[in-house]
C-alpha cells in the first residue's frame, strides 16, 4: 500500500530543532559582532568564540533525538539528503580548491562565511530526496 504523504517529525521535535537553530544562528552573529566590535582580552576571545559551537552541539543533539524518534521513512529521507549534500559540498569546494589554484590566482573568498551556503544546501537536498518517496 502506498502513501502519498511523508510523515512529518513531531510537531514537539519540529519546534525544538527549530528554537536551537535560531539560538545558534543567533548566538553566532553576537560572537561575530563581539570579536569584531568589541576585541576581547586574550583568553576571552576563545571563549567568545566557542558560544556558537557550543550552540551548534545543543543543536546536533536535538536533531539527533528528533532523528531517534523519527519513523523509518523520515530516517532514510534525512540520511539521503545528507549524502547527497555531503557529496554536492565535497564537489563544490574541491572545485573552489581547484580555481584558487595559481593560474587562475586566489578567489579571495571568505571561508569564514562559506558555512552559510550548508543549510540552504541541505534544504534543495532534503527536497529532492523527499520526492522520490511521494
Amino acid at each position: 500500500m502506498e502513501s502519498h504523504a511523508i510523515v512529518p517529525l513531531t510537531l514537539l521535535h519540529s519546534r525544538g530543532v527549530l528554537f536551537v537553530s535560531v539560538v545558534w544562528f543567533l548566538s553566532y552573529f553576537v560572537a561575530r559582532f563581539a570579536l569584531d566590535a568589541w576585541t576581547p582580552a586574550p583568553h576571552w576571545d576563545i571563549v567568545v568564540a566557542s558560544v556558537p559551537v557550543l550552540a551548534f552541539f545543543w543543536l546536533v543533539w536535538v536533531v539527533q533525538r528528533a532523528l531517534r524518534s523519527a519513523d523509518e521513512l523520515q530516517r532514510r529521507i534525512h540520511l539521503e539528503a545528507l549524502a547527497l549534500a555531503f557529496l554536492t559540498t565535497m564537489l563544490v569546494l574541491m572545485m573552489l580548491g581547484l580555481l584558487d589554484a595559481p593560474p587562475m590566482g586566489p578567489l579571495g573568498l571568505p571561508l569564514r562565511d562559506l558555512w552559510f551556503f550548508l543549510p540552504p544546501l541541505y534544504a534543495i537536498c532534503f527536497a529532492v530526496a523527499s520526492q522520490r518517496y511521494r
